[in-house]
C-alpha cells in the first residue's frame, strides 16, 4: 500500500473502524473502471470481487454513465415517483414475463421486509424456513443459526429480539429429508420458504435439481410461499435469473445487486403472475431516480444475448484454468461456478454444504490472496466467498488472473519446500 493509502487507512482507524478493518483485509478504493479498481495511490487491481455482484456490465460502463448524466440534469430528487419507475417496471415485465406486478425499493432490505410481510398476510401464518447456506444480508430474520433439533434457531445479531429467531427454522443446505421433516412439524404455520439457489453463504454451490424439486414440492404441499432470492443471481445468470436457469416457478422473487447497474443500490419484489397478487399499501419510498435510470440502461444492454454468452465463456475459461493449475501444482484448490459467479477454496473435497465449508484451509487462502494482491489481482479476504466476473472482463484479463494465480502457487510451493 502506498503513502496516500496508508494516510487514509490511518484516518479510517480513528473515524470509521469498520471501514478500516475491511480496508486492511482488501483495499480502500478511490475509483474503478471496466474490470479494474484503483487505490488512493492510483494503483490498479484486476477485480474479481465485483462489488458483491452489482458490477455486471463493468465499472463506469459508458452507456450507463451517459444515462445517469442525462438524468442528473433533470433535477429529480429521492422520494418522488418518476416516469422512469414506470418504464423500468415495463422493461422488467417484458424481460421476465412470468412476474407481475413489481414493486421497486431503495434497498434489498426493504424488498425483503415487504416480501415477508406479504407472505404472512397472504397465508395468515408466521413462521419462515431458511437454509443454512442462504445469503444473510442485513435482515435480522436471516441472521440466525440452528441450535437445536429440526433447525430451532437463535439470532447471530446482538440485540435482535429472541422472539424473531423463534419464528425461523434453519435447514441444512441440500438436505431434502430434513426439510421434509421440518415441514411435517411446522408446515401448517409456515408462511414462506426462502431459497437462495446458489447457497452464497458457502461461496457458490451449484444446486442439485433433485433438492430444488424437493423444496418446490414441499412448499406446494404445505401451502407455504416459495420466495426465491435473486438479489445476486437475478439478471446475472440470465435475463430471467436463477428461475430461468434452474427451471423454477417461485411465488415471489426478490431482486437487488445488478439491478441498480452498479450505480446505486436498489431492490425489487415481484410476484408470479398466476397469483394475481396485490402489493400492500405500506410500501417503502421508491428508489432514487438515478438508480432507476441506471437500471433502465442496464436492461437495455442485457437485451443483447451476447452479454450472457460472454459471461459464461469467461467464467468457463477462468474455472478450467484454475483447475488445471491446481492439478499442475498438486494443490487442492477447488472452483465452484455457476455462470459468471464463482468461489475458490483450498479443500480436500469440493464445498457442497456446511460441513465441507467448515473444513476449508483458510491459511493457504490467505497466502494466495496476499500474493496475488501484490501482483495486482483482487480476491476476497475469506474463502469461499462469491466472486464475480463482469462483461468488461476479456480473454486477456482472465489470462492475467490465471498467470497471477500461477505465480502465487509457485511462490507457495517454494516456501513449502524451503
Amino acid at each position: 500500500m502506498g503513502q496516500r493509502g496508508e494516510e487514509i487507512l490511518a484516518q479510517a482507524r480513528r473515524r470509521l473502524p469498520l471501514a478500516a478493518r475491511r480496508g486492511e483485509e482488501t483495499l480502500l478504493l478511490a475509483k474503478a473502471s471496466g474490470c479494474r479498481v484503483f487505490d488512493a495511490d492510483n494503483v490498479a487491481f484486476l477485480d474479481l470481487v465485483g462489488g458483491d455482484g452489482g458490477n455486471l456490465l463493468g465499472y463506469a460502463n459508458q452507456y450507463v454513465l451517459d444515462a445517469v448524466r442525462r438524468a442528473a440534469g433533470l433535477g429529480l430528487v429521492t422520494g418522488l415517483h418518476v416516469a422512469a419507475e414506470v418504464e423500468l417496471a415495463e422493461e422488467l415485465g417484458e424481460i421476465i414475463p412470468s412476474l407481475a406486478p413489481w414493486v421497486l425499493t431503495s434497498s434489498e432490505t426493504e424488498a425483503w421486509e415487504l416480501a415477508l410481510r406479504w407472505c404472512r398476510r397472504d397465508t395468515g401464518r408466521q413462521r419462515v424456513i431458511v437454509f443454512d447456506g442462504n445469503r444473510r444480508g442485513a435482515l435480522e430474520a436471516f441472521n440466525v443459526v440452528a441450535t437445536g433439533p429440526l433447525g430451532i434457531s437463535q439470532s447471530l445479531v446482538a440485540g435482535a429480539p429472541a422472539e424473531l429467531a423463534r419464528l425461523v427454522r434453519v435447514v441444512p443446505w441440500g438436505d431434502g429429508d430434513t426439510f421434509a421433516a421440518v415441514l411435517t412439524e411446522v408446515g401448517v404455520d409456515t408462511a414462506a420458504v426462502i431459497l437462495d439457489p446458489l447457497a452464497l453463504q458457502y461461496g457458490v454451490i451449484p444446486p442439485s435439481p433433485q433438492f430444488l424439486q424437493s423444496v418446490v414440492d414441499g412448499c406446494r404441499a404445505a401451502g407455504a410461499r416459495l420466495v426465491l432470492d435473486e438479489t445476486v443471481s437475478g439478471l446475472r445468470l440470465a435475463r430471467g435469473g436463477a428461475a430461468e436457469v434452474f427451471g423454477l416457478q417461485p411465488d415471489v422473487c426478490v431482486y437487488g445487486g445488478a439491478l441498480g447497474g452498479g450505480v446505486s443500490p436498489m431492490g425489487a419484489v415481484a410476484w408470479h403472475r398466476s397469483l394475481g397478487a396485490l402489493p400492500p399499501d405500506d410500501l417503502p419510498p421508491p428508489p432514487p431516480p438515478l438508480a432507476l435510470v441506471a437500471a433502465l440502461a442496464t436492461l437495455s444492454v442485457l437485451r443483447n444475448d451476447a452479454v450472457h454468452q460472454r459471461l459464461e465463456e469467461r467464467g468457463a475459461q477462468l474455472a478450467n484454468g484454475i483447475e488445471a493449475l491446481a492439478e499442475r501444482f498438486s494443490r487442492p484448490l477447488r472452483c465452484n461456478r455457476v455462470g459468471s459467479i464463482f468461489s475458490l477454496a483450498f479443500a480436500r473435497q469440493r464445498v457442497t454444504d456446511g460441513g465441507s465449508f467448515a473444513r476449508v484451509d483458510q491459511d493457504s487462502w490467505s497466502r494466495l490472496v496476499r500474493s496475488v494482491r501484490e501482483a495486482g489481482v483482487l480476491l476476497p479476504a475469506r474463502s469461499p466467498q462469491a466472486c464475480f466476473l463482469s462483461h468488461a472482463h476479456g480473454v486477456k484479463d482472465i489470462e492475467q488472473a490465471l498467470s497471477t494465480i500461477e505465480g502465487a502457487l509457485k511462490k507457495m510451493q517454494r516456501e513449502d519446500e524451503a
